[in-house]
């Protein structure tokens, strides 16, 4: 894993620079204290990913099976979104490795804050997509579901 910081963008050269990506992205006081990187049932690892960072809902679609996930606990509130397509400031791709990175409270109790980020799948280019509170507890099964 290693990043690439001397251009315009940062770019990856695995999907696991996400996590890197995201610890340095992160607001003080909201550090990524855990991380999960997004991969299909059927294997796939690229992704479409639209979000609505105001609702705090996020989906990605797998080009290959075609399965529709909503991250974490997203679709409790896909009703009212509004979504944004992600493409490449880069290189205009539409597909992308997805990864959460999660804030946790202090006790490491529960998580308080998500970071949705990509790496392109074309040029590696990485960021963060949405982000947003996670206000109830528990809240650890989120983990498990990106």
């Amino acid at each position: 894993m290693s990043i690439d910081k001397s251009g315009k963008w940062w770019v990856g050269s695995t999907p696991e620079d996400i996590r890197d990506f995201l610890e340095a992205y992160a607001s003080e006081g909201y550090e990524v204290h855990e991380f999960r990187l997004a991969k299909c049932d059927c294997g796939s690892d690229a992704f479409q990913l639209d979000a609505d960072d105001n609702e705090g809902v996020a989906k990605r679609t797998c080009p290959n099976c075609q399965k529709v996930h909503f991250l974490c606990d997203s679709e409790e509130f896909a009703e009212d979104a509004d979504f944004q397509h992600w493409k490449c400031v880069e290189c205009a791709s539409e597909l992308s490795n997805v990864g959460v990175g999660f804030s946790l409270y202090d006790d490491d109790s529960e998580i308080r804050w998500l970071y949705v980020g990509y790496r392109c799948s074309s040029c590696g280019v990485l960021g963060c997509f949405a982000g947003w509170k996670i206000a109830y507890a528990p809240s650890r099964h989120l983990f498990d579901n990106v």
